[in-house]
C-alpha cells in the first residue's frame, strides 16, 4: 500500500490554489424558515423525546417568539404534534414513511455518526463527512469543530478541485467523469493531466492528504465503499497544517484501521452489500 510523503499532497499538481468556499448563510437562495423546520425535526432525533418551545430556542438559538412561531406552523401543518397538559412537541406520524425511508438507507443506529466520534476520538482532530453537491462537496456532520468564524459546519461548501476532500471523492471516478466534471468548472486544459495524476496517486494510496485554509491546516481524506448510503460518502479529518504533517504515517493509518474496525463491528459492509442490489 502506498504510503502519503509527510511533507507534499498526494499525487501531483495538487490545485489547491483554486479552492472556493460557501457557509450556508451565503447562499441566497435559503430559505431561513425551512433550513429551521428542519433543523427543529434533527434536534428530535438527538433528543429522541418530546421537547418544550423553551428548549429547542435555546438549543437552536432562536428568539422565543421566532421558535413559537415556527412550531405553531408545523403543528398546522401536521409535521409536529403538540400536547397541551406538558406543553411538548413531537414529530407526528406524517413523517414516518419519510423515517422509514431513511432507515432503510442509512441505518437506524447512527452508525455513520458513529465512525465520526470513533475517528475524532482516536485521532483527536476534527472529522467531517462530505458528500459531492454539484462541484462542491459538502459538508453532512462534523465532529470535534470549535465554533469560531473559520470552523467546518453542516453545510459548508468547499469546491471539488483543489480540495482534499474533492481529491478523494475524484479518486472513486473514471476518467470520463472526471473530465466532465473539470469542463463544466472550466478548468484550464493545461491543468487537466495533473488533476488526473493527482487522482491517480489518491486512488493508488487509497486517501488523499493536502493543504486548506490557504495552507494553515492539512487534510486527510478516504472515500468509504460505495453503497453505504444512495450518495458517495468522503470520511475527513483535518488540523494545524504542522501539526498534522508531523504526525500524517499515524493518522493516516488511524483513519485506514478505525474504519475497518467499523465496518467489521457496525455490520456497515452488509448494509452497503445490500443497497447496491
Amino acid at each position: 500500500m502506498t504510503t502519503l510523503n509527510d511533507n507534499k499532497p498526494t499525487g501531483t499538481g495538487h490545485p489547491a490554489k483554486n479552492v472556493k468556499v460557501k457557509r450556508p448563510g451565503e447562499r441566497r437562495s435559503l430559505s431561513r424558515s425551512a433550513t429551521r423546520a428542519l433543523d427543529v425535526l434533527e434536534l428530535f432525533g438527538e433528543a429522541r423525546r418530546p421537547l418544550r418551545a423553551i428548549e429547542m430556542s435555546k438549543a437552536l438559538g432562536l428568539h422565543p417568539s421566532s421558535m413559537n412561531q415556527l412550531l405553531k406552523t408545523m403543528v398546522e401543518s401536521a409535521h409536529l404534534t403538540f400536547e397541551a397538559h406538558f406543553k411538548t412537541y413531537l414529530p407526528s406520524p406524517r413523517l414516518a414513511q419519510f423515517s422509514a425511508w431513511m432507515l432503510v438507507n442509512y441505518g437506524g443506529d447512527e452508525r455513520l455518526r458513529g465512525l465520526l466520534r470513533k475517528l475524532n476520538e482516536a485521532s483527536a482532530e476534527v472529522v467531517t463527512l462530505t458528500t459531492p453537491n454539484d462541484l462542491y462537496m459538502q459538508v453532512l456532520d462534523v465532529v470535534g469543530a470549535e465554533p469560531t468564524a473559520e470552523a467546518t459546519e453542516r453545510g459548508l461548501r468547499i469546491s471539488i478541485f483543489g480540495s482534499t476532500t474533492g481529491a478523494a471523492y475524484l479518486s472513486t471516478l473514471p476518467r470520463t467523469e472526471i473530465e466532465r466534471l473539470v469542463a463544466r468548472a472550466r478548468i484550464s486544459e493545461n491543468d487537466v493531466a495533473p488533476i488526473l495524476a493527482y487522482a491517480a496517486g489518491v486512488r493508488e494510496a487509497g486517501l488523499a492528504a493536502g493543504p486548506s485554509g490557504r495552507g494553515r491546516y492539512w487534510s486527510v481524506a478516504m472515500p468509504l465503499p460505495a453503497g453505504l448510503s444512495p450518495a458517495p460518502l468522503i470520511l475527513g479529518l483535518a488540523g494545524p497544517a504542522e501539526r498534522i504533517k508531523q504526525n500524517l504515517a499515524r493518522l493516516q493509518q488511524v483513519m485506514r484501521d478505525t474504519v475497518e474496525r467499523w465496518l467489521s463491528e457496525s455490520g456497515a459492509t452488509d448494509h452497503a452489500r445490500g443497497n447496491r442490489r
